[in-house]
């Protein structure tokens, strides 16, 4: 039995029917030597390989009464048939309809009763209109229980590679510990906890004065409820929609290299201009700059196969209130810069408070789902997430040509657009509820026309 960290355990006590905490990875296989994996083939590849990564065997337990964060046990060898399931792509067997699987997928719950995931085997996609492959697997995982760079790490575990999978088989479950157990174990690490609460509050005390001191130097992120209210900025309802934008990798490189700046700098750009469009189609231009928040990893080398949660975030402008593209890459980089030089501070405090979930609920989440009734403005308007993908995979001989992420909507920012590169793909998996946002193909689109107006802009400026 272990705890979840403060991170983790937000992620499940967050979670409503309504409210899914879960992430979506795709990966897109085409034929090997033999082919393409049969569902069989995947089925056994579940039970034989998937099982000895421990977070696929873990089972969630609250504490009675609230009395603590929730804790993991280790489930044992699970039954496939719980987690692994087939469905035939219908005509005409393009992205579209791919997409539409995957929004089925992401708007069901995961079962809290058993380990945190499933694989849907998606079969019948047109070679003609996927780079070859013929057949997807669209892992469901709970963000509870791994993060980007975690789920990185363990697609590159689980698929052919050459590195051994170095956890060992499965061992029998763990008893299911009775309430009074766990209510013992809660009060035990609560204690525990709390007799660091001091020592919390000094290093909360220094931060504070650290961050008066980068303000006075004119260094300062963007502030939380400082962007308007959109049509998306709503709590999430359970029908979801998912769309997936790939486009050259080779593009996003070379805007890169014409203006100096970095990949991420671009994308976050990217994302804005292309949320001032889609506004723009819904005259709903706001003249407040829309922000969002931008997860950034805090996992070190020696911590990759920890799994769970390592990610503090960022508060970055989208620039949405500059037209011009290479004025916009110029705002972004200034609000990136000063949430760099900010996160050079005490980083893991906000971490730190989150294993106090008790006071972080009520001081802090309390309080900012106040202030955002009262002055009508989201805390943030979107997340906006860009991660490094995995090596080139292949599963039984058969390459993997693509890889997608789908990162989860959370509170009222109705909206998620996750960016993940792998080989010469750069795939932008954007995530809505299908009720606010059932035009998301439009913001894909747009995403699109930003990357034609950029290079428009830099050919015009040389």
């Amino acid at each position: 039995m272990q705890q979840l960290s403060g991170v983790d355990a937000l992620h499940v006590l967050s979670e409503t029917g309504d409210r899914h905490m879960h992430t979506i990875k795709l990966a897109l296989l085409a034929d090997g030597p033999d082919g393409v994996p049969s569902y069989e083939d995947v089925r056994a590849w579940a039970a034989d390989t998937l099982v000895r990564v421990p977070p696929m065997r873990w089972k969630v337990r609250k504490i009675p009464m609230g009395l603590g964060r929730p804790v993991f046990i280790d489930g044992g060898a699970y039954a496939v048939d719980r987690h692994v399931s087939a469905v035939e792509l219908p005509a005409p067997r393009g992205p579209e309809e791919l997409d539409e699987v995957v929004s089925q997928v992401a708007s069901g719950s995961i079962d809290r009763t058993h380990p945190l995931w499933s694989l849907t085997y998606v079969g019948g996609l047109d070679p003609a209109r996927f780079d070859g492959a013929s057949v997807a697997l669209v892992f469901k995982l709970h963000h509870a229980i791994m993060d980007g760079q975690a789920s990185v790490r363990f697609l590159e575990l689980v698929f052919d590679g050459a590195e051994p999978l170095r956890f060992p088989p499965p061992g029998d479950p763990e008893r299911e510990p009775t309430r009074g157990e766990l209510v013992r174990f809660a009060l035990v690490q609560q204690a525990k906890l709390y007799a660091q609460l001091p020592k919390v509050v000094r290093r909360t005390a220094a931060s504070v004065r650290d961050n008066f001191a980068r303000k006075k130097t004119g260094v300062a992120p963007t502030d939380p409820l400082s962007g308007p209210a959109t049509h998306f900025n709503r709590l999430p309802l359970r029908d979801r929609i998912y769309v997936d934008v790939t486009v050259p990798f080779a593009d996003i490189r070379a805007i890169k290299e014409a203006t100096g700046r970095t990949v991420n700098e671009v994308f976050v750009t990217l994302c804005g201009g292309a949320i001032r469009r889609y506004l723009a189609d819904h005259g709903d231009v706001p003249d407040r700059c829309l922000n969002c928040a931008h997860p950034v990893s805090l996992r070190q080398p020696h911590q990759q196969d920890d799994f769970g949660n390592r990610t503090s975030y960022w508060y970055v402008s989208l620039g949405t209130d500059v037209e011009d593209p290479l004025e916009r890459l110029q705002a972004v980089k200034q609000s990136l810069d000063a949430a760099r030089e900010w996160a050079k501070g005490d980083i893991e405090l906000f971490a730190v408070w989150q294993d106090y979930y008790m006071l972080f609920g009520t001081m802090t989440l309390g309080s900012l789902s106040l202030a955002e009734r009262l002055t009508k403005r989201p805390a943030f308007n979107a997340i906006v997430s860009n991660v490094r993908g995995p090596r080139p995979l292949s599963l039984q001989g058969a390459p993997v040509v693509a890889v997608r992420s789908m990162g989860p909507v959370t509170r009222v920012l109705g909206l998620n657009m996750t960016a993940w590169t792998y080989g010469d793909n750069f795939s932008v998996g954007l995530h809505s509820s299908r009720e606010f946002m059932p035009d998301l193909r439009r913001l894909g689109e747009h995403l699109r026309d930003e990357i034609d107006a950029f290079k428009k802009a830099v050919a015009n400026r040389t």
